[in-house]
């Protein structure tokens, strides 16, 4: 059995971050796509309030730019250096050590000439795990030439619907292993071809039933965003 790669990881280490990184390098990804350029501090600050985080602080120098974000337990750092186009996020819990924290690095590459948006964990990994298991969002010419495991992440933010749409594998394997909710690692209760995590109000589904699920919700029923 293939274990999706950040909850097989979560079992061993309680690393309670992977799902807010998931949404945070979709957005950011998805960004450099559409607008082929690395998000402004304006973008990040609207997505993290979309996860439930408020700015607290920040630290405004000639060429680089920290912005400090929290909820609850949980506080992100979001840094700035626009001359190496750099953008650098730390996940990190504000009562333990930060050594437990989850990085999202998007950077452009000169050498390969491309752009890389990564999850990286913050501390060593245990005995036995050589990575996260995601693979980088790699983009030459805005075009991706790798993409991680979770696929590609699509926002409507203006639409009031929270949906992740898996590809069908890592759906397959989340439904019948019985995982927790990727972002507040809730228990999920099984729907009518999806999954619902009542606690954060995140919808997962697979890809190939995106249309199906997607037509019981477009009559205004929903909470805050779609990602595909």
């Amino acid at each position: 059995m293939k274990l999706v790669p950040s909850v097989a990881y979560l079992r061993i280490q309680r690393q309670f971050y992977v799902g807010y990184s998931m949404a945070l390098a979709g957005w950011i990804g998805e960004h450099l796509i559409i607008r082929k350029s690395l998000p402004k501090p304006s973008f990040i600050d609207k997505a993290l309030k979309k996860l439930g985080f408020s700015l607290v602080g920040e630290e405004i120098g000639e060429d680089e730019y920290s912005y400090f974000f929290k909820r609850k337990d949980v506080g992100v750092s979001a840094f700035f250096e626009p001359s190496n186009d750099l953008l650098f996020l730390q996940i990190y819990p504000l009562k333990k050590r930060i050594s437990a924290a989850i990085s999202i690095r998007s950077q452009y590459i000169e050498f390969y000439d491309q752009f890389v948006v990564s999850i990286e964990p913050a501390q060593k990994l245990p005995p036995g795990i050589r990575s996260l298991g995601i693979n980088p969002l790699i983009l030459e010419d805005y075009y991706p030439i790798s993409t991680p495991y979770w696929g590609m992440v699509h926002e409507d933010w203006e639409n009031d619907l929270k949906m992740l749409v898996m590809r069908n594998e890592i759906f397959e394997d989340l439904e019948r292993n019985e995982y927790r909710c990727p972002v507040c690692f809730s228990e999920l209760s099984v729907e009518d071809n999806y999954l619902k995590c009542h606690t954060c109000g995140f919808i997962y589904t697979a890809e190939s039933e995106f249309e199906r699920v997607i037509s019981k919700f477009s009559l205004g029923i929903g909470e805050e965003e779609i990602i595909f």
